[in-house]
C-alpha cells in the first residue's frame, strides 16, 4: 500500500526520516515484522513496544511508530511520531484493510454475563437460515463455518481488521462479536460500524482493570453512544429494560431503542415462565401477539439471553414464526450451563459463572429443578478483581448445600490465598477449601449422591488452567468420569 495515503488519516506529531514508497503489512508483535513494513510501538500492561524497535528494524520493518522517539535514530528508517500508538494503530488498521467493517452487518453484544450464549444463538440461527455469517466471541471465531481458536473475547484491533477483512473475502455479510469492556476501553474496536448493539446486564467484574462500577458501566456504554452517530444509517440498541444501567445507556445512545424483559414493561416481554430441569417454557408478549416458546436452556438468565437474541432476529427482518421455531430447537453453547452426563444418577452441570450474581443465577435455576443435594465447585482467577472474591463466597454459602472453594486460572497468586479470601465471605460452615482444582472436582463427585447436583463454575469451556506463566491442559469433563470410575455410588455418603 503506497505509505502516504496510508497515513494521511492519522494526526502526526513530526516525522522523522522519509516515508518508503509502500509498505507490505502492519505489526504490532516484532516477532511477527516482515520485510518493508510497519512497526508500531504499543505499550501493554507488561511489554513495552519501544524495547523492540532494533529486533523490529532487524526484521526488515522501514516505518515506526512511536509515542517516544529512540534516543538514536537509525540511518534509512522513518520514524513517525504520534501521540497515542494505540489510537494509531487502530487508524492504520482500518485503512491498510480497507474499512471491512462498512461492507459488514455487525451486531456487537456486550454485557457482564450471557455475551457467549447471545451471540453464539444469533449465529447458529442465522447460518441455519442460510445467512453467510461470522462470529468473534469468547470460545472461537468462526468465519462461514471455519473456526479458529479465540484468545480473547475481544481481538486487539490488528487481528480484528484482519479477521474482518477475511470474513468479507469470504462472502459474510452478517457478523455477531461479543464485544468487552477492555475491548471497548483499549481501542480495539476502533472504526468499527456496528448495526445493532446489545445490552445483557451489568454486575461486579474487572474492577481490577476499571477501578469502580461506574467506570466500567461507562466502558460498556461507549458501544451504545457510537450507534446512531449518523442517522443516515438505520441502527437498533437493544437493552434489557429490567436492567436499571438501561437507563444511562438509553440516553448515551441515538439509536433506536428495542426492549425486552420480564419485570418491567419491554417491548419483548415474557411470562408466566415455567421451569424445568431439560428446558424452560414462557409466554412471549409482544405488541403484535402472544406465542408459546418451549426452549432447551435452564434458567432466568437464559430467558433474558433468548428474549435478546429474538430482538435481534426480528430487527433484522427474519420471519418471526421461523424465529420461534429455531429458539426452540437451538442449544446453549459448550460451557453454558451445560449438563453432562456421568453414567451414573449423580448431575453435573459445567457453567462460565465466575461473577457474585452469575453463580448466584445459576444456582437459583438449579435449585428450580431439584431437591437434592447442589454441590458448588467454585473458582476464581488470581491477580485480579479480588473484592469480588468474598462476594462469591457468600452467594455460593448461601445458595449450595455444599461449597468447595478452590482457583481458576490462578497464575502466580498462591491457591491458598485465593480460596481463603472466597471462604472469608461464606454465610455458614457448607464448605471446604481445596486450591488444585482437580482435587477439588474429585472431591465433589465424592461427596455427591444419587440425584444430587454438581455445579462447576468458572472455566466453561476453557480447556486449561493457567499456571504461573504456563498454559497447562485441562479437562475438567474427563476428570470429573475418572472421579466417578474412582468413586461409584454407595449407600454411604463420605464426609470426611
Amino acid at each position: 500500500m503506497k505509505t502516504n495515503s496510508l497515513f494521511s488519516h492519522l494526526s502526526i506529531r513530526k516525522v522523522y526520516g522519509e516515508f518508503p514508497l509502500s509498505v507490505s503489512n502492519i505489526f504490532s508483535d516484532s516477532r511477527q515484522v516482515t520485510p518493508d513494513s510497519v512497526f508500531v510501538c504499543i505499550k501493554g500492561y507488561t511489554v513495552d513496544g519501544h524495547n523492540y524497535i532494533d529486533s523490529a528494524i532487524n526484521k526488515g520493518a522501514s516505518v515506526i511508530v512511536v509515542e517516544d522517539l529512540p534516543n538514536e535514530l537509525q540511518n534509512g528508517i522513518c520514524y513517525v511520531h504520534v501521540r497515542d500508538t494505540e489510537r494509531a494503530l487502530g487508524h492504520l488498521a482500518n485503512k491498510f484493510f480497507d474499512y471491512p467493517s462498512t461492507k459488514l452487518r455487525i451486531v456487537g453484544v456486550t454485557g457482564t454475563n450471557g455475551k457467549t450464549t447471545v451471540s453464539s444463538v444469533i449465529n447458529n440461527i442465522m447460518r441455519k437460515e442460510g445467512y453467510k455469517t461470522g462470529l468473534s466471541g469468547t470460545i472461537e471465531i468462526d468465519i462461514d463455518g471455519e473456526k479458529f481458536e479465540s484468545k480473547n473475547t475481544t481481538s486487539d484491533v490488528l487481528t480484528m481488521q484482519r479477521m474482518l477483512k477475511d470474513m468479507v473475502e469470504a462472502g459474510v455479510t452478517d457478523v455477531v462479536m461479543e464485544v468487552s469492556s477492555h475491548g471497548l476501553v483499549l481501542g480495539r474496536l476502533t472504526g468499527i460500524e456496528f448495526q445493532n448493539g446489545v445490552f445483557t446486564n451489568l454486575t461486579q467484574d474487572h474492577l481490577d482493570f476499571h477501578g469502580t462500577m461506574e467506570h466500567y458501566k461507562n466502558a460498556k456504554g461507549l458501544l451504545f453512544a457510537q450507534l446512531g452517530q449518523d442517522l443516515r444509517k438505520d441502527k437498533a440498541a437493544i437493552l434489557n429494560a429490567d436492567d436499571e444501567t438501561t437507563k444511562d445507556y438509553s440516553d448515551m445512545t441515538g439509536a433506536r431503542i428495542i426492549t425486552y424483559g420480564i419485570k418491567n414493561d419491554a417491548d419483548f416481554k415474557a411470562e408466566n415462565i415455567r421451569f424445568e430441569q431439560s428446558k424452560t417454557s414462557f409466554t412471549l408478549i409482544t405488541n403484535f401477539g402472544e406465542f408459546e416458546l418451549e426452549i432447551p436452556f435452564l434458567g432466568e438468565f437464559n430467558v433474558y439471553n433468548i428474549l435478546s437474541v429474538i430482538c435481534v432476529l426480528w430487527d433484522k427482518g427474519m420471519p418471526f414464526e421461523r424465529i420461534l421455531k429455531h429458539v426452540n430447537e437451538t442449544t446453549p453453547p459448550s460451557g453454558r450451563m451445560e449438563t453432562f452426563p456421568t453414567g451414573d444418577s449423580r448431575n453435573v452441570i459445567i457453567d462460565y459463572a465466575h461473577t457474585e450474581d452469575a453463580i448466584g443465577k445459576v444456582l437459583d435455576s438449579i435449585r428450580m429443578f431439584t431437591t437434592n443435594k447442589i454441590i458448588s465447585i467454585i473458582g476464581t482467577g488470581g491477580g485480579r478483581d479480588k473484592d469480588k472474591r468474598p462476594k462469591m463466597g457468600r452467594i455460593a454459602t448461601e445458595k449450595s448445600d455444599f461449597v468447595i472453594y478452590t482457583t481458576d486460572n490462578p497464575l502466580d497468586e498462591p491457591g491458598e490465598e485465593i480460596v481463603e479470601m472466597m471462604a472469608a465471605g461464606s454465610v455458614h460452615d457448607n464448605y471446604e477449601c481445596i486450591p488444585d482444582r482437580e482435587e477439588a472436582i474429585t472431591r465433589a463427585v465424592e461427596l455427591a449422591g444419587s440425584g444430587d447436583v454438581i455445579l462447576i463454575a468458572g472455566k466453561g469451556h476453557e480447556n486449561y488452567q493457567l499456571v504461573g506463566k504456563e498454559v497447562v491442559p485441562f479437562d475438567e469433563k474427563e476428570i470429573t468420569l475418572n472421579a466417578v470410575k474412582a468413586f461409584p455410588l454407595t449407600d454411604k455418603i463420605p464426609t470426611t
